[in-house]
């Protein structure tokens, strides 16, 4: 198990605060972002003297590159132990991708996202609620549901942190929620990066610790729901991995698609409009679900929810840029890839920066998935989120309008991490 401990802050006082506040800002702004990556696509060779890499072919390049671009970055921001994500390719990686894959072939996607979906917004209208929290109210909920079958007959053991049959009883949606509050800020400081602040970090740690207590204590049911007999640390490795990336990861990444949709409101209308002339066939209609689907894939090109990738050097190498000669890259240091300049490079497509979610990407149809990764080391839940995200904006759409609410604020962020999104039903 991985233990906290305390480490001084190598940062001038003030410096930490500046730095992360400039980051949150940039990740909330991503058309900043864009700016900025633009300027480094027309002048590569700049961005390659401080590691930067923002043209699309020098990002898949940076990206397929395993071996001297290592996914270990983001191990130091990983506070509840090691996991796929932040591993190099090994007997152990290749190991527990397998186990990953196989509990991923589980999920009944989109049939549990869309029921859960479908009574999320029933109880609205049952209510007559005139607002709720995106976040709190809704996405967290229906992506709890669909990714149940990861840890299957356990999950209320591992929402308990009991293996106790009367402890497992007892949960109700009070203790769900308490658990998905928890572990959203474990994924809040690979979100947050090393610039988070040393309080945000520690309460991270924190939660972090708990949830492999947590784990720890419900191994063996565990091990149980999933058919294997692995040794207790990886079992409790890949739980810990999956509780932690999916479920918060995959809310962030939908508040941030219907936050970009509501800025758009003639997409928005004309997907609203198309809703409700289908009735009761919106859940059915496979051109309609498609048409959603490429719309949150749009949506989340626009706003991904890493618009900025690191990766770490392990010895000296060449980085190719775009520009006319390589950039060195000494053994040791970092490069950063500017994953959403890569997204709008017009080398792609000369009207890339326009919004077109029917847009043909032909052999370059990879890179519109550019947010999970690329390559082999894609997020290997990809399609799943897309599905349970598709369904979670199909039931917004049968809502009557939707709109950030008014009254205070709509949205509350802590750092990089949106706590709740208030909608207002109008």
């Amino acid at each position: 198990m991985k233990l906290s401990t305390y480490e001084p802050d190598a940062l001038q006082p003030g410096a930490r605060r500046l730095s992360y506040g400039l980051f949150c800002w940039l990740n909330r702004h991503t058309t900043v972002l864009r700016a900025i990556g633009a300027l480094l696509r027309r002048w590569p060779a700049i961005g390659g003297r401080f590691g930067l890499v923002a043209r699309a072919s020098a990002v898949k390049d940076v990206l397929t590159r395993t071996r001297s671009f290592s996914n270990t970055a983001h191990a130091a921001n990983m506070v509840s132990g090691d996991y796929l994500i932040g591993m190099d390719p090994g007997p152990t990686y290749t190991a527990d991708r397998e186990l990953v894959h196989a509990r991923l072939a589980a999920l009944d996607v989109p049939n549990a996202s869309d029921e859960e979906a479908k009574r999320r917004i029933e109880i609205l209208a049952r209510t007559g609620a005139r607002g709720f929290d995106l976040i709190e109210g809704y996405l967290m909920w229906v992506v709890f549901h669909a990714m149940k079958p990861l840890f299957g007959s356990a999950t209320d053991a591992v929402v308990a942190g009991s293996a106790d049959p009367s402890a497992q009883a007892a949960v109700d949606e009070g203790l769900q929620r308490q658990y998905m509050l928890e572990i959203r800020y474990v994924a809040g400081q690979l979100l947050a990066g090393s610039l988070a602040t040393l309080e945000l970090r520690r309460r991270a740690e924190t939660c972090g610790d708990a949830l492999q207590a947590r784990i720890d204590r419900v191994s063996g049911p565990i091990g149980t729901a999933w058919g294997v007999k692995s040794a207790s640390e990886d079992i409790e490795r890949n739980a810990v991995g999956l509780a932690w990336i999916s479920h918060p990861v995959t809310v962030q990444s939908g508040a941030l698609a219907v936050q970009e949709l509501l800025g758009r409101p003639q997409v928005y209308e004309q997907l609203w409009s198309r809703a409700r002339s289908l009735g009761d066939r919106v859940w059915t209609d496979a051109g309609f679900r498609k048409d959603v689907r490429d719309h949150m894939l749009e949506l989340m090109r626009f706003r991904p929810i890493f618009p900025l990738l690191a990766r770490d050097v392990p010895r000296d190498t060449e980085l190719q840029t775009g520009a006319r000669q390589n950039a060195k890259c000494p053994g040791g240091g970092k490069v950063s890839l500017l994953s959403i300049a890569a997204l709008f490079d017009p080398s792609v497509d000369r009207d890339i920066g326009r919004f077109c979610p029917n847009r043909d990407w032909g052999s370059d149809d990879p890179l519109r998935y550019l947010m999970f990764g690329y390559g082999y080391r894609q997020c290997p839940a990809r399609d799943h989120a897309v599905e349970i995200l598709t369904s979670a904006m199909i039931g917004l759409l049968t809502l009557p309008r939707l709109q950030l609410a008014r009254e205070g604020k709509a949205i509350t962020y802590d750092g990089p991490l949106m706590l709740s999104m208030r909608m207002r039903i109008t």
